[in-house]
């Protein structure tokens, strides 16, 4: 981090920036902290270059910080800032001694509340003094007559109306720190944050409020006087009620669980790396962290790590189908706590996806797992956003975005990429496959009631397909299709007997399918654990893809499905021919090699999700905070009614470049007079290149600020 660091205050929360920041920073800081306070969504816009992605780390990780401080500093919830109401005083034998009596005055006012303020004025220690149990009440006697003297005086002005509103004297309780930073944010003005003055010292002092040191003292000094809670105090039956109220909020609502994760989602893994080094570039770079990323990026097996299909060779060995296990996964407990890569392993500042693969083959642990297992702890997951908006990815990963925090950067191409995570298509030979593995489950009587139901759905969809394929109409050369509506797909369902009914049914036999479950059995007298065998992980991706889908299409009685459109395909592929043995039981091969190769048709069943709003409804229905940054959203009415979703916190940025800079023109010729015709039959000469090269040789002569030149896709 920078040793220039700066600080700046936005919303009641502290954030500290590496440098000084730019105003635009400082307006994408103020958006960011009001939408994650309210809990509204933020669609901000700032120019490419301008830190926009620093800005967002900084305020983001200070907002989870204070958030994290309060759950620290305060236990009494949001009833912190309102008046207490009087309590009748304290005459047990236990605090008798320990509370100096009450100063009478005429009014009853002042003489109630100074005796409420003037036991808690043991919160209070010179600086550089550790307060003692000896010098504690000389400072409860002259804190008791200082606040009594200020209320006097406020009584005596005879705007009695307005003063009591104005100002107001908090009592120094426990935890008044805090307090006093929830009620600052709230508009509440302290009178008792002057200086306070020694009436019989010899000199004056500076007293300060230090929140770890005075809530030690506290704590320390209520258990030296009073070790035993007192009945018949009724400020101690309030405490107490005050206790168990609060951890029973806590069991209910679960102490993690109340600081947000951050969930930081971006275009690319190449682009995360860029993120993690700002982040540690800041003093935020500490904070726990994790890395979502896929098994082509993680894999740490070397034989794994060499297979053409990494997810599909990883399985294997996780289910140890050919009798071998992967021993880097059994060592994922090497780096699945935050502190242990933090302490342990040295990773103490924001690490990159490259440094934790180098560890895990270090240490001989999966990195892909062991990323998974540090999202546990983490406060910030770094991933590519179609992690958050594809619904097969989030369930395979384990994230779930009830109530956290979402933050896509780069986020001008995030509609492509959720009509993408909301679409799938699936081939007739895979539904195939799938058929027959679940046909097989059915004769085998392998949960029999659960795939038989499944197995149906596969038979009915092979079957119109196939009655389907007749009425396709061509295309172009050797490719034919047919389009249906979302709605023609739902009613084209029912007649399936697939209706939002049933389909709630589907689930729940298919999670049931897709569950490892192992059974004891006897074999040669003895007990041994065998494991139900489960339809493979192709079969799986293709239920799952079509009830994704389904759930989509049935969503809200049918919500979207006019924002669907179903296609169904007709192409050709050639492919080579099986080996079929002849009469002899011998395999020949043909001397010509075409007669191998044979023509088939390919059908491919493509549900097309139109409307990014699909996939974008997860979200804005479970998370907390979205907030979408780019360089480009405008116009910022039309991409917020595409996703639909209401950003009711949105910040425009304002153009760098002023009107009077920017020149729109064309240019006929060159400097040598030659017409400059950009088409494909002229750029292959080398005259128009010549005159090409001649011209931007002349302009950038002519600008020496520097020329940013975009060329066609022809070869120039």
């Amino acid at each position: 981090m920078s040793t220039t660091s700066s600080e700046y205050t936005v919303g009641g929360v502290k954030i500290i920036f590496p440098f000084k920041a730019y105003p635009c920073q400082l307006a994408m800081m103020n958006s960011i902290i009001r939408g994650l306070k309210s809990q509204q969504h933020c669609l901000l816009e700032s120019p490419t270059g301008s830190g926009k992605s620093l800005a967002l780390l900084c305020s983001a990780l200070a907002w989870q910080q204070s958030a994290y401080d309060k759950q620290v500093d305060v236990g009494t919830g949001e009833d912190d800032c309102k008046k207490k109401e009087n309590v009748p005083p304290c005459h047990c034998k236990c605090h008798e001694a320990k509370v100096p009596p009450c100063n009478t005055t005429e009014q009853a006012g002042p003489s109630a509340l100074n005796c409420q303020t003037a036991p808690s004025s043991n919160k209070l220690s010179p600086a550089g003094n550790k307060g003692g149990a000896e010098d504690y009440p000389l400072q409860k006697k002259t804190i008791a007559s200082k606040l009594s003297a200020k209320m006097q005086a406020c009584f005596a002005e005879g705007e009695d109306d307005f003063q009591s509103d104005k100002k107001r004297i908090c009592a120094l309780a426990n935890k008044v720190s805090a307090r006093k930073r929830r009620c600052l944010e709230k508009g509440v003005q302290f009178i008792d944050d002057e200086p306070v003055m020694d009436a019989g010292g010899a000199g004056q002092q500076d007293w300060k409020m230090e929140l770890n040191s005075e809530a030690t003292q506290s704590s320390s000094y209520i258990a030296q006087e009073s070790p035993s809670p007192c009945i018949q105090c009724s400020c101690a039956t309030e405490k107490l009620k005050g206790k168990e109220s609060n951890s029973v909020k806590g069991k209910e609502n679960g102490e993690k669980q109340q600081v947000p994760k951050i969930f930081f989602g971006t275009r690319t893994h190449k682009q995360i790396a860029q993120i993690a080094r700002e982040l540690r570039r800041t003093v935020y770079s500490g904070v726990r962290m994790t890395i979502l990323s896929s098994r082509d990026h993680t894999c740490v097996h070397p034989q794994v790590s060499r297979s053409g299909n990494r997810n599909e060779r990883c399985k294997e060995l996780l289910d140890a189908k050919d009798g071998s296990s992967c021993r880097y996964y059994h060592g994922v407990q090497k780096l699945s706590e935050q502190r242990v890569i933090q302490r342990l392993y040295g990773l103490h500042h924001a690490w990159d996806i490259e440094e934790l693969v180098a560890l895990g083959k270090k240490l001989h642990a999966c990195a892909y797992f062991a990323a998974r297992e540090l999202m546990q702890d983490a406060d910030i997951v770094f991933c590519p956003y179609n992690y958050l908006l594809d619904p097969q990815i989030r369930e395979s990963m384990d994230i779930n975005l009830k109530g956290q925090v979402v933050i896509l950067d780069e986020a001008h191409n995030i509609e492509d990429c959720a009509r993408e995570s909301a679409s799938f298509s699936v081939t007739h030979a895979q539904l195939m496959f799938a058929r027959e593995e679940l046909d097989s489950m059915v004769n085998h009587d392998i949960r029999r009631s659960n795939h038989e139901p499944l197995r149906a759905v596969c038979y009915s969809l092979t079957n119109w397909i196939m009655e389907s394929s007749n009425s396709l109409v061509e295309q172009g050369y050797e490719t034919s299709s047919r389009v249906w509506s979302g709605k023609d797909m739902v009613a084209i369902f029912h007649n399936m007997g697939i209706t939002s009914a049933t389909f709630s049914i589907l689930k729940r036999h298919l999670a049931i399918v897709t569950e490892k479950e192992e059974k004891t059995t006897m074999l040669s007298g003895r007990e041994e654990v065998l494991q139900i065998p489960t339809i493979s992980s192709p079969s799986q991706i293709v239920l799952k893809g079509l009830f994704m889908v389904m759930e989509f299409l049935f969503r809200d009685d049918s919500r979207f499905a006019n924002d669907y459109r179903v296609a169904l395909q007709q192409t050709y592929t050639w492919v080579n021919r099986p080996d079929v043995p002849d009469q002899s039981g011998f395999f020949t091969r043909p001397s010509n090699r075409r007669s191998v190769r044979q023509k088939t048709a390919v059908h491919m069943l493509n549900f097309w999700c139109l409307n990014p709003a699909v996939a974008f409804s997860d979200l804005s229905s479970s998370s907390r905070t979205i907030v979408l940054t780019s360089g480009t959203l405008s116009p910022m009415e039309s991409f917020s009614s595409e996703l639909g979703v209401k950003f009711t916190i949105q910040l425009e940025a304002n153009h760098v470049v002023t009107k009077s800079q920017v020149w729109v023109g064309t240019i006929g010729s060159g400097p040598k007079g030659r017409k400059l015709c950009a088409t494909f039959e002229h750029t292959e000469t080398f005259e128009f290149q010549d005159e090409v090269g001649a011209l931007l040789q002349s302009i950038c002569q002519a600008i020496s600020c520097g020329v940013l030149c975009f060329l066609p896709s022809y070869k120039v």
